[in-house]
């Protein structure tokens, strides 16, 4: 069944009328705000359009005596950051007096994402406007007949000058929904109407709308909710509970302090990916068979580890750039990697530190990190400080030669925490860890934030001596990671390798020495076959492809005059590395001939396994690390 499609004038009176009568019946909670700084701003969201994946959210502005009346939207939401240009789906914006509401107040866009309004002699105004909601994501607006998901940042205007007034949302259902799921406190017996203390909670409070399976479980002497929308049967609540708690609590003991006084998480199966971390939720998008294949559910757990973590890194324990959100401005910073790779390092681990995946498990994850780290050329061209600094600009807006000039980092600053906690391990003799450090900058720096420098004093500290040369090596430039030392503490090696040679000392550009090579002919581009045509989609830098000058989206056509198709990579079996060959191509329709000389196909191989005869402080050290007994896959 269609929703009804338009707001008609009947039903827009209606609405005056409900809001007016709202501004002064709601709590008892409300009549505590007296003074004029704490002046709520209050939101109507109505949903009478779903079905075109549209809502109507109307705005009320006291405007104390003030002659004029900047508006604003956010540009990008924090714990993404990346400039999304939110104004972009705002609809037909008006503003009036309720008063008055046949008369139009004019108002004039000053910015991309700001309004300035005249309103001398008006006590309140009243914005209206449409949101388009459609853009599935963890950072975005969707809406449909079955559910409804609101990122604040993506949807609430509000005065620039008030971003310190509390924030009241009222939600007007469809008849089909039934729950709200948000971190946002209640506002009386309604579970529709919902308060921030601040437009900061206003937007860092995602809210899910539906019929919607809401699970709840104690830890930390806190209440914790698990929400789930669109997974149907497909999903054991049940056990993703009790999983999930087993991973809070473990959270919890890490950091020595609960530090919210409830919490939600709020998983989609959107048939998607990602998450994103809030003060007091996180946002999780899935698939509804997540359950159902292991890698999948492991995925998903290690997930909830990473957003949960970071209700300490990064929410509360922020880079001294990020203490105060400009909305309307990139805040640029070089700490990302200690924010989102150390909280990447601990998510794997926490669920193996909780049994919910195996030792044989987390190797492979491990190892498939690693991988993805050696095998892209931009770890030798992109520092990891840079990368944390032009986030930006890079890390969301990949192209077809990001893996030749950036690195991510999640992945390499996953491994750049993992060598560093055994690097105080090491220096400490197992006395000290990560975890010292992160306890320390949390005393340290909750209240007023830390910086680059503060994070490698503390850590000098931790392990009595300067760190500054590790971190040049590991943050500031662009040296190959060390990983042995992290092998020898361990008893791991890479398969292939000799762990008392020089063969597994360091990571190399063509991956775990020792392994065979393969003996056909390596071309080095990727390759998609889209509409019978072979086309070059990526080409890693100093492959043959790349010296031979083969461009992305030139169209291959033939081989030493042999046609190609979908036959590539069986073709390529019959060449040895060495051989030249001729292909034909076609580029922007026209032909031409491209010589190149076949090379030898790197080892991708960077799987980790345990030493043979490993010694008793590696059994030890291992079994400390996942917190077992035995040194077994």
């Amino acid at each position: 069944m269609r929703s009804t499609s338009h707001f008609s004038s009947a039903h827009c009176l209606g609405l005056l009328f409900s809001i007016l009568g709202w501004m002064v019946t709601l709590t008892p909670a409300q009549s505590e705000i007296t003074s004029a700084e704490m002046t709520p701003v209050r939101y109507t969201v109505l949903f009478g359009d779903v079905d075109r994946h549209q809502i109507e959210i109307v705005a009320t502005f006291p405007t104390e005596g003030a002659t004029s009346m900047e508006l604003m939207i956010p540009v990008w939401t924090p714990g993404s950051y990346l400039i999304r240009e939110y104004a972009r789906n705002i609809e037909a914006m008006t503003i009036e007096d309720p008063s008055e509401p046949a008369k139009s107040i004019p108002f004039q866009k000053t910015h991309k994402n700001k309004w300035k309004v005249e309103c001398s002699g008006h006590t309140l105004l009243q914005v209206r406007y449409r949101l388009y909601c459609r853009e599935m994501g963890v950072r975005t607006n969707w809406v449909e007949r079955d559910f409804g998901f609101i990122t604040g940042a993506a949807a609430f205007i509000t005065r620039s000058d008030w971003l310190d007034h509390p924030h009241e949302v009222r939600f007007e259902l469809p008849t089909q929904w039934r729950d709200v799921a948000t971190s946002l406190s209640q506002i009386g017996s309604s579970t529709s109407n919902r308060r921030a203390k601040d437009y900061d909670e206003l937007v860092d409070s995602p809210v899910l709308l539906g019929q919607l399976d809401i699970h709840s479980f104690e830890a930390g002497g806190k209440k914790h909710y698990f929400v789930n929308a669109m997974a149907d049967e497909l999903w054991d609540g049940k056990k993703a509970v009790a999983d999930m708690k087993r991973i809070v609590e473990h959270e919890h003991e890490f950091w020595g302090i609960v530090p919210y006084q409830s919490y939600w998480f709020l998983n989609i199966a959107s048939e998607s990916g990602g998450g994103l971390e809030h003060d007091n939720s996180c946002i999780l998008m899935s698939s509804r068979w997540a359950m159902k294949k292991r890698t999948q559910y492991v995925d998903w757990l290690s997930l909830v580890s990473h957003e949960f973590f970071h209700t300490w890194n990064v929410r509360r324990l922020r880079p001294k750039t990020l203490r105060k959100y400009d909305y309307s401005n990139e805040q640029y910073f070089p700490e990302l990697w200690i924010a989102e790779g150390i909280t990447s390092y601990y998510d794997d681990l926490f669920v193996a530190q909780t049994h919910l995946c195996t030792p044989s498990e987390y190797l492979g994850r491990l190892s498939k990190n690693i991988a993805t780290v050696q095998n892209a050329h931009g770890r030798t061209v992109q520092p990891l400080s840079d990368s944390s600094f032009d986030t930006w600009i890079k890390f969301y807006r990949p192209d077809e030669n990001a893996t030749n000039s950036r690195v991510s980092y999640y992945t390499k600053g996953a491994l750049v925490a993992m060598l560093l906690d055994c690097e105080i391990q090491r220096k400490t003799q197992g006395a000290k860890s990560l975890r010292d450090v992160m306890q320390r900058l949390w005393k340290d720096g909750v209240e007023k934030g830390y910086s680059q420098e503060e994070f490698e004093s503390i850590t000098a500290a931790i392990v009595g001596e300067e760190m500054g040369s590790w971190f040049d090596r590991h943050i500031r430039e662009t040296a190959e990671l060390d990983f042995q030392p992290f092998l020898d503490w361990y008893g791991l090696r890479f398969k292939g390798t000799n762990p008392k040679g020089d063969e597994s000392k360091k990571g190399e550009v063509v991956g775990a020495k020792g392994a065979e090579p393969t003996s056909e002919g390596w071309v080095g581009c990727d390759t998609a076959f889209v509409d019978g045509k072979l086309i070059v989609k990526r080409i890693p830098r100093n492959s043959p492809a790349d010296q031979a000058g083969l461009n992305v989206d030139d169209e291959l056509l033939a081989i030493d005059d042999y046609r190609l198709g979908s036959d590539f990579a069986d073709r390529l079996t019959h060449y040895q590395p060495g051989n030249h060959v001729r292909f034909l191509i076609a580029r922007r329709g026209k032909l031409l001939s491209i010589d190149m000389t076949l090379g030898v196909k790197p080892s991708e191989s960077w799987t980790l396994e345990i030493v043979p005869e490993p010694t008793e402080s590696q059994k030890k050290h291992w079994g400390t690390f996942l917190k077992i007994d035995s040194m077994k896959p």
